[in-house]
């Protein structure tokens, strides 16, 4: 028997400094999202299908880990690992390519949601996301007081600067631990920004061309098949660096909304873990196949702290009446 979920009425009245964001906040929106819609969407090749299907799996995750495995072995055999290694970077590239096809439009989204969304982030002081897309973008730039979500790309023409990091005296900070479709790497200067001009409705019909017109910047995605591989990119990237590292120094107690932890995710676990113990409430959807090997996941990858498992229906970010119907 399934065990029974809080309601997050019971949690809301204590102070929660800090939320992490998973990627049941944007398939509660738009079912799209899910790994499903991204691999129906996928220009991906034969061999590249045929992994999906061997390993009965829908999650590029696990394909990109398999093919860095494989890549490994081969490198210990003295083998060539070229085919592997161009097959990994089809599926990546192709992972890429599927979040924007797949990404609801500006115009589907209920009226809402954004707002929502904001209301959400307001009450926390800080907010980390693993999500590429760019709902919690729009919400951000949706309206409320003016400054008061701050993603720390105030650098001229919207950059990170890693000596300008100054404490946040006010407002929300927000960090994106994966990266995002709309921030972008330069490989000529190794800069990182996001791209501003259409923040709303025209953002995602520009950034394809943008990409075209701008050689040398390419979407910073951290995509990779394992935790340990992540860790590479994130650590290539100042401002990854930087964000991941507000995590591993953040001690306040925490809400985690749709997020599972999978073993791809450890680098995120362990910087959770680091500091002291704290409450820590973790949204879970009731009813799902895997509720309690999700929670046992969730004990098991962060055994330091006191954890609360809520349903995610009783939050503001579960709220179902947020689901899109309309077509992307």
């Amino acid at each position: 028997m399934a065990e029974k979920l809080a309601s997050w009425d019971t949690l809301s009245d204590r102070v929660w400094p800090t939320l992490l964001l998973g990627n049941g906040v944007s398939i509660n929106i738009w079912r799209g999202f899910g790994y499903t819609g991204l691999l129906e969407q996928a220009r991906l090749n034969a061999a590249a299908r045929r992994l999906f299907t061997d390993f009965e799996t829908v999650n590029f995750e696990t394909v990109l880990e398999a093919l860095w495995h494989a890549e490994r072995t081969l490198e210990a055999l003295r083998r060539s690992t070229a085919s592997v290694r161009n097959l990994y970077e089809h599926v990546q590239s192709q992972l890429v390519e599927a979040v924007h096809s797949v990404h609801i439009a500006w115009a589907a989204l209920p009226p809402h949601a954004l707002d929502q969304i904001l209301g959400v982030l307001m009450t926390h002081r800080h907010a980390f996301t693993l999500n590429y897309d760019l709902l919690t973008y729009w919400a951000a730039m949706r309206g409320g007081p003016a400054g008061h979500i701050k993603d720390f790309f105030w650098g001229p023409g919207s950059t990170f600067d890693r000596h300008n990091r100054a404490l946040l005296d006010s407002g929300t900070g927000f960090y994106y631990l994966h990266g995002g479709l709309h921030l972008w790497y330069d490989a000529a200067t190794g800069s990182t920004g996001k791209w501003t001009r259409g923040s709303g409705s025209r953002l995602l019909a520009d950034l394809s061309r943008t990409y075209v017109a701008k050689t040398d910047r390419h979407p910073l995605f951290v995509s990779e098949g394992t935790s340990r591989q992540k860790m590479g990119v994130i650590r290539r990237s100042d401002y990854l660096a930087f964000a991941l590292e507000s995590l591993n120094e953040n001690e306040s107690d925490t809400v985690i909304f749709g997020a599972s932890f999978g073993p791809q995710d450890k680098h995120i676990t362990k910087a959770l873990n680091a500091g002291e113990p704290r409450n820590i409430s973790i949204s879970v959807r009731p009813g799902s196949p895997d509720q309690d090997e999700m929670m046992a996941r969730c004990r098991s990858a962060l055994p330091n702290h006191r954890l609360t498992f809520f349903d995610s229906t009783t939050h503001p970010l579960g709220d179902p009446a947020l689901s899109a119907t309309a077509p992307p």
